[in-house]
């Protein structure tokens, strides 16, 4: 039997979850977490074969928990389950060790299937998100820059505001979009990202995101700067 736990902030979709893995006598059903702090905790007090996963959720994001529980137990099987909205993080996913991904409005009988396949060793990927993640490393591989040996250093020179925009553009967000996060004026927001490609010696915004991803700068927890 493979026992399965369950890691969503929202408890519909815990409760939903649960129910469709109880009925299945494949499956074992040990518990749940409504945040990252818990399923890490939990993870480590169940050692359950498989994780359902939730990539956003408050306390640790489900990347920072793919990581810690995968550092402590490379066994454990884990499944992100995302929206269109979440690719952005999928590479570092892949980086830390994710063994699926799933949307969150997959069938009842593919989720059953798809918890199996990925406890015997196999990689589930939904394929509008297994084309992200082909762009992704095309765009990656086929970037050329400067590359930074050591990021963190290069990062000193960065002011907490830059490191915090780097981040957006990491995310995908326009000016438009970083000016709501951070609360600057649009010429604070391009002076900001001029200040990010000269001292970094970048090229221009792309490579920007490359950089964020490719060093974890994205794992950081940087919310709250504002202007």
């Amino acid at each position: 039997m493979i026992s399965v736990l369950i890691a969503d902030d929202q408890e519909l979709i815990r409760e939903s979850l649960e129910l469709i893995i109880s009925l299945d006598p494949r499956f074992q059903f040990v518990g749940s977490a409504k945040d990252g702090r818990e399923v890490v905790e939990l993870a480590q007090k169940l050692r359950p074969d498989v994780i359902l996963m939730d990539i956003r959720m408050p306390e640790i994001n489900g990347l920072e928990c793919v990581k810690l529980i995968k550092q402590k137990d490379s066994s454990i099987k884990i499944i992100i389950l995302t929206t269109f909205d979440d690719d952005q993080y999928v590479y570092e996913a892949v980086k830390y060790g994710a063994d699926g991904f799933l949307l969150k409005g997959i069938s009842k009988n593919d989720l059953l299937s798809s918890i199996a396949t990925v406890h015997s060793g196999g990689t589930i990927v939904d394929p509008h998100t297994a084309q992200k993640i082909f762009s992704l490393f095309s765009r990656l591989a086929n970037t050329p820059f400067r590359s930074l040996q050591e990021p963190d250093e290069a990062f000193k020179s960065l002011t907490p505001q830059e490191l915090r925009i780097m981040q957006l553009i990491g995310k995908g967000c326009s000016n438009k979009e970083i000016m709501s996060e951070v609360n600057f004026s649009e010429g604070t927001v391009r002076n900001y990202i001029s200040n990010i490609l000269k001292k970094l010696d970048l090229r221009d915004r792309t490579q920007i995101a490359i950089l964020a991803i490719q060093s974890g700068l994205m794992l950081k927890n940087l919310e709250g700067l504002d202007g």
